[in-house]
């Protein structure tokens, strides 16, 4: 079976972390974490690492992980800042378990995780399985923003339209979503599923992102990306579920965009 059509294992690494920063800038806040993945495929899994980066993974060329901010529960929340400082929490997670084996040996080798200057002293890694979705229905709502790209379209003479990223509530949005669903569903072999809500609509936030775009090739690039949380309904098979769970929902997901809460 060729590696992008292996089932994986749908879970999550939650590292746990210390630091003595007192804040993350904000256009650090997400940007590091998909270097430390790719890092970490380099020096563990260096042939998957240059698969992922250069042509993606599946029919549809996702690169197949995402990541949550640092998350500290102690410091007092400051306006305009990021704060930092003490234990906290960071995680990533993949439905492929090539690249959960990869993260999880390397980062029980190294000391410390630098977070965009930030350093973050590694105090263990704990793998966290998926909810069962026995029911064939899930409520995800995002910790971090979420977008989506607009489907490809062609005008009257058949020039092909340029797409461009969507913001929870903007028109087009929750058919774009449902289509972004479908395909991570199929990119990972799990069949299909479908949106039936979104339930919730949080504050828009721009984050500095590290990325390609649209799928894992092409050239990096920098720059702010605009997205908001959400809350949604959806409905599939439950390996489909617990794959969006592992990976993320929307687009610019290996950026740091649609992290699933616990």
């Amino acid at each position: 079976m060729p590696a992008d059509q292996q089932k994986g294992g749908d879970v999550r690494l939650r590292v746990h972390v210390s630091t003595r920063a007192k804040e993350i800038p904000w256009d650090q806040v997400i940007a590091p974490g998909r270097a430390i993945v790719y890092a970490a495929l380099t020096r563990q899994a260096p042939q998957l690492g240059a698969k992922v980066h250069e042509t993606g993974w599946g029919p549809h060329r996702m690169a197949p992980f995402g990541h949550s901010a640092p998350v500290f529960p102690k410091p007092v929340r400051a306006r305009g800042t990021y704060v930092a400082g003490g234990t906290g929490t960071l995680e990533f997670g993949s439905p492929v378990e090539e690249i959960v084996e990869a993260l999880a040996k390397d980062f029980a080798m190294i000391p410390i995780l630098d977070w965009g200057g930030v350093a973050l002293n590694i105090e263990g890694v704990t793998r966290v399985e998926p909810p069962a979705f026995a029911s064939g229905r899930a409520r995800f709502r995002t910790a971090n923003p979420i977008t989506v790209q607009s489907e490809a379209l062609r005008s009257p003479d058949g020039q092909r339209i340029r797409r461009t990223w969507l913001l929870p509530g903007d028109t087009g949005f929750d058919v774009a979503l449902g289509h972004s669903l479908r395909r991570k569903a199929e990119t990972f072999g799990h069949g299909t599923v479908t949106l039936e809500a979104i339930t919730w609509i949080g504050p828009q936030r721009s984050f500095s992102v590290v990325g390609h775009g649209g799928d894992a090739s092409g050239t990096v690039h920098r720059g702010k990306k605009t997205g908001a949380p959400v809350e949604i309904d959806v409905s599939g098979a439950p390996a489909a579920l617990q794959a969006l769970w592992s990976a993320g929902i929307g687009g610019a997901t290996s950026a740091g965009f649609g992290w699933v809460l616990p």
